[in-house]
Order: structure tokens, then sequence, then C-alpha cells
């Protein structure tokens, strides 16, 4: 079908359904009459919905080129498709490429020029070059492969029956018969860009965390990062205020994988769930954990953790903190997107009324919120009752 809009005079609302080709036939509960718009307001709105219902389609682009190397293999050179396909391996489909690259050109990943003999070239845009792998500066590759990876795919595929009731578990759950980090215990080629993820992911919210949690004030005391991963947030930490003891500590199977631990930094292999696992601390520190969680198990990590802690101890975490209700327009959608992506597995971020609720319930008392300029990653001091 096809929606013709020129039809209809300026000013004229549509009054039935039958002028537009593309109706639903069941218009589903309404609680009042249908909102009805002018042509004018009609050819504004509708490309901006054209660009969130096609937003798939150039992730889906990213993802082809970034499988195949293609920023890598143009690094800061100009190549063309055919050179490309000379160069990758196995035998790309040239043309399938070309038209993935010249969507990737729309949308500012690549710069598309025109050679004297007219043939096209592509070129790193600075948005491209942060999709390179293996080069010493932050890489968003590793994000796109955990965003639409099968395994994710399917469970997006899930999302419109879990929020419409029809299943109960959540969207990663049932479509891969695991939870998340089961399926990562399992499965190293979705653990490892999951976890180079978090590492790029925190490699952007240090200065909120270097600046803000307060560790030049604390002399000569113990932190363990619970879920540290390769200990890469404890290496910086351990740098500018070398008086800490600092920790990292993660499963056995994520230790195993990371390697040596950064200098002045210890492994330690453990269960945030299992108390008796997490070593004695001054301080804890859960950087992007809780989210991973529903409040019944949030309340069961913060709960291990204080028994790890003396009685002036302290818990940080550096999380988002979502708008109250009616606030969401002034913010940034990044949060918002990220509670979306929690949901799949059965996290959330929270708003400030939430975290004070899940503090409460945990028994700690929310002692301080420190507002960074980061939306994701806002300091919370929590302290024990």
């Amino acid at each position: 079908h096809s929606c013709v809009l020129s039809t209809v005079c300026p000013g004229q609302r549509w009054h039935s359904a039958r002028s537009f080709p593309g109706r639903l036939a069941n218009r589903g509960a309404m609680c009042g009459s249908p909102l009805m718009l002018t042509t004018e307001q009609t050819m504004e709105a509708l490309p901006a919905v054209m660009e969130l219902a096609q937003a798939h389609f150039t992730s889906m682009c990213l993802e082809a080129t970034l499988k195949l190397g293609v920023p890598n293999l143009i690094g800061d050179a100009r190549l063309s498709v055919e050179e490309m396909v000379e160069s990758l391996p196995g035998e790309p489909n040239a043309d399938a490429l070309r038209r993935c690259m010249r969507v990737l050109a729309v949308a500012g990943i690549f710069e598309e020029r025109c050679r004297s003999d007219g043939v096209a070239e592509f070129g790193l845009t600075a948005m491209g070059a942060l999709l390179q792998m293996g080069v010493p500066q932050p890489s968003m590759a590793c994000g796109l492969h955990h965003f639409v990876e099968k395994p994710m795919w399917a469970a997006w595929s899930l999302l419109p029956d879990y929020v419409a009731g029809k299943i109960g578990k959540p969207p990663f759950s049932s479509a891969n018969k695991a939870d998340l980090f089961e399926f990562h215990g399992k499965v190293p080629q979705s653990r490892v860009p999951f976890q180079e993820f978090m590492d790029t992911l925190s490699s952007s919210e240090l200065p909120a965390v270097v600046e803000k949690a307060g560790w030049e004030s604390m002399d000569e005391q113990t932190v363990v990062d619970i879920g540290g991963g390769s200990g890469f947030v404890m290496g910086v930490v351990a740098d500018q205020f070398p008086q800490l003891r600092c920790l990292s500590l993660d499963l056995p199977v994520v230790v195993a994988a990371a390697g040596s631990a950064p200098e002045n930094v210890e492994f330690v292999a453990g269960d945030m769930f299992d108390a008796a696992t997490i070593p004695p601390a001054d301080v804890v520190l859960l950087k992007h954990v809780l989210h991973d969680w529903n409040d019944d198990d949030a309340k069961r990590i913060l709960q291990s953790c204080s028994s790890a802690l003396p009685a002036d101890g302290k818990v940080i975490v550096a999380e988002a903190v979502l708008p109250e209700p009616g606030q969401a327009a002034r913010a940034s959608r990044t949060p918002f997107l990220f509670d979306v992506l929690k949901m799949l597995s059965g996290g959330r971020e929270r708003t400030l009324t939430e975290w004070e609720a899940l503090v409460a319930a945990s028994g700690l008392k929310l002692e301080q919120v420190t507002r960074t300029d980061c939306a994701t990653c806002q300091i919370l001091t929590l302290r024990k009752e």
C-alpha cells in the first residue's frame, strides 16, 4: 500500500479510518476519542515515526559491516567497495555491501566520495573510527555486537509478548532457556563482547566514578569492586589513590578469562549472592550491577555486601537515577534505553524514589546522592542503619 496524503486539503482532518490504506483493522481498547491530526501535523510527524520504526535497518547494516571487519580494513584510508571485497575474507556480496555502506554513510558512520572515474569510495568518520576493534582507543563495536547478536535479537522479538503479559519470564530467559549471566557463563562468544562493552562504558564514566565517589577521604581502606570484570575501574582508582587497597571480585569464569590484574589490584573469585565469598572491606563498589537484577535479587546483593562491611563501612552505588514521573521529557534518552535493555534480562533502572525503597528494604540507608554530568552514572552512598 502507499500513503497518498496529497489528496487531503490543507487543514482538513481525517474522519474515517478508510482514508488511510495502512490502517489496522482493530484499533483496540480506547479510553477516549481518536486524536486527529491536520495534514500539516501528519506530514511533520510521519518522518520521525518512520525513522524510529526503521532504526534497526541501520544497526543491522552496521553489524554486517562489523562482522566483515570493514572499519578496521578502511582505517585512515579510503576504499571502494570493490577494493574492500578483494581484501576481505570469504566471498562478500559486493552489491549488498555497497547498499549497506550507503545507508551507513547517510547515518554518518562512513564518508562517501566520488573519484574522478565515477567510482564511490568510503572513509571513516569519527563515529566510524569508534567501531574499529583492537586499537588503543575506545571501541563501540563490542556494544553493537551485544545489542544485536542473535540471542539478544531473539529476546527483542519476545518483548511485545512480555509487555502484553503473554509470557511471564523476561524475554532473554524465554528466548534462550537461561538467564543472561548463566548464558554468558556457557557462551564465551556472547560473554566477551558484553564484558568489553562494560569496560568501554566504564571508560566513559570514569570521571564520575573517580572524581565524585570521595576516594580522597579514604585513608588506607580496602575497597572491593563487586562485578569488577577485568579490574579496569579498580585499576584507575588504585593509580589515582595509592593509599587504597583495591580488590576486584567477579565470578570464577570471569576472573579466569581476565588475565593479569591491573597494577595494585587483586582479583577475587566470588559470587555477590554468597556473602561468604565477599572479602572483608571498608567500602564496596557496585557499578552497574544492581540494574541487572530485579528488586528481590538486588536486595539480596546489597545484604550480601553489607555483611562484608564493618559498622562504619559504606556501599558506593554507581548507577543511573531515572527522572521521577512527568520529568522524562527534560532528561537524557540513554538511561531509558538502558532500562528497556535491562528489562529483557529481568533488570531495571530506578528513580530516586525506587532507589530509596530498595535501599531501605535492604536494611541500609541512603546517605547521599552525588549528581554527575554522566546520565548513566550517578553516585549513591549507602550506610548501615
